[in-house]
């Protein structure tokens, strides 16, 4: 009779007795979210739209329902999974065996049944006591993989409040324009209306009328296009947002006052210095380093002996002999053993594992330049455009105070037949850039200082 050995329930009770005493000795605390479950990846959004969007309702929003939040809650859920699986490694493995066999003899003996039917029965289970802290450093990477799943999760957050931060400006931008691009109809339908009046009591031609009508179709022309640049930039905030095509959106009126567009901008240094303490990309490589050199350790882990503990229990029956419950009970069988393996030669797999390890570490280091250098590069753009806004900005009073004044001695000079249409237009279309410039370099100052406090804190906000 063939006899295979198996854990029986005493041994396994024995071997699940001990499995958490050594692990507790390995002091591995698992600490699982519970912010978010899988039901939370895939519930729709909310139902309810504020009629005016603050800055804080689109982060609000971004953070809860935008599908790259979302795929990063996946990968934190799937990490998670990662930890428990990497702590199930202290548990033991137990399984069922049974063999149902059927044998002939064509040449049998004289007496000898020459079909025998057999079976086995048997329960095993195998625990390793110890591998060299590798489930130990298998459960610390697992870990530290998970904190950079949740860092890349604030990683994300923070690109879209860059993007938010910059769609909502250039929204606030773009309305603006709209009124001056109707504020300055206005005032070419008043010219249009004065400039009739002029050619009905002949004191200028048809030709000038003309031409000032033909300004009056140019400003109904660029009130078109404003209105079509702020529709296109509530578009943009409605695509990051991820709110659909057929969504209204409307944005909550913020004045930003003279005195914040030349506010004082904080040290670049310091800066600088805060960015790498607080940004998640500096943080999760600086747990990559941790991780490295877990990998190094688990390299080396397999040079050192394992032990193992198994056990099981078996019985089994054939045919022709005693009936199947006397052979069922004489066959049982139990057995345990403690199993050690010591590594001789492994065809040198463990140094290649730790060399490629090792190399793996250098990682960290061009990480960290590379993302220093991006970081020193952004804050370099950031404060050189914010200067250029800012003279921009005062060049731009100087040349708006400059053109308003041409402009009103222009019109009475026009309506006294001064000057002919030419320079009317030219005095009009002055005043226009001029207010279109001055608000561009006001609304790139603003952002500019916004972006670069951001970099500071970690937090932006609008009045």
């Amino acid at each position: 009779m063939n006899k295979n050995f198996f854990l029986s329930p005493r041994i396994y009770a024995g071997i699940l007795f001990l499995s958490p005493l050594i692990a507790a000795g390995e002091d591995i605390p698992i600490a699982i979210n519970e912010k978010f479950t899988a039901a939370d990846i895939t519930m729709p959004p909310a139902q309810e739209l504020p009629s005016e969007w603050s800055f804080s309702d689109c982060i609000d929003w971004a953070a809860a329902n935008t599908t790259s939040i979302r795929r990063n809650m996946l990968d934190i859920l799937q990490a998670e999974q990662d930890v428990l699986s990497a702590k199930d490694g202290w548990l033991p493995s137990v399984g069922f065996n049974t063999r149902q066999s059927y044998t002939n003899f064509p040449s049998a003996y004289e007496g000898q049944n020459g079909n025998t039917y057999g079976s086995t029965y048997g329960i095993s289970a195998d625990w390793t006591v110890w591998d060299g802290n590798l489930r130990k450093y298998k459960i610390e990477s697992s870990k530290l993989l998970l904190s950079q799943k949740y860092l890349a999760e604030e990683d994300q957050l923070k690109t879209l409040k860059l993007g938010i931060l910059e769609a909502y400006m250039n929204i606030l931008y773009a309305r603006e324009a709209v009124e001056i691009a109707e504020q300055t109809l206005e005032v070419s339908d008043a010219q249009t209306k004065r400039a009739y009046a002029l050619m009905e009591s002949g004191r200028t031609s048809k030709v000038d009328y003309a031409q000032i009508e033909s300004q009056r179709a140019q400003d109904e022309y660029n009130l078109v296009q404003a209105n079509n640049n702020l529709a296109n930039a509530c578009l943009s905030l409605k695509k990051i947002l991820e709110l659909g095509l057929t969504t209204e959106m409307t944005v909550k009126e913020v004045k930003f006052p003279d005195s914040e567009v030349n506010a004082p901008l904080p040290d670049k240094n310091a800066v600088y210095s805060s960015a790498i303490a607080w940004l998640p990309q500096f943080r999760s490589n600086e747990l990559s380093k941790e991780i490295y050199a877990n990998d190094i350790k688990a390299a080396k882990s397999t040079r050192l002996p394992q032990i193992s503990l198994s056990g099981g229990v078996s019985t089994g029956y054939t045919s022709g002999g005693p009936g199947w419950g006397s052979q069922m009970g004489h066959n049982f069988n139990e057995n345990i053993g403690l199993n050690l393996n010591i590594p001789i030669f492994d065809a040198n797999s463990a140094k290649r594992a730790e060399a490629k390890a090792r190399l793996s570490s250098l990682d960290y280091d061009l990480t960290l330049k590379s993302l220093s250098d991006d970081l020193s590069n952004t804050l370099e753009s950031l404060y050189i455009d914010s200067s250029n806004a800012r003279a921009g900005y005062q060049a731009g009073l100087s040349r708006l105070e400059a053109a308003s004044l041409t402009n009103d001695l222009t019109s009475r000079q026009f309506e006294l037949g001064l000057v002919n249409p030419l320079e009317l237009l030219t005095a009009h279309n002055n005043l226009l850039t001029a207010r279109l410039e001055l608000l561009q370099s006001k609304y790139m100052s603003i952002l500019a200082s916004k972006t670069i406090n951001f970099y500071l804190t970690g937090n932006v906000t609008l009045p």
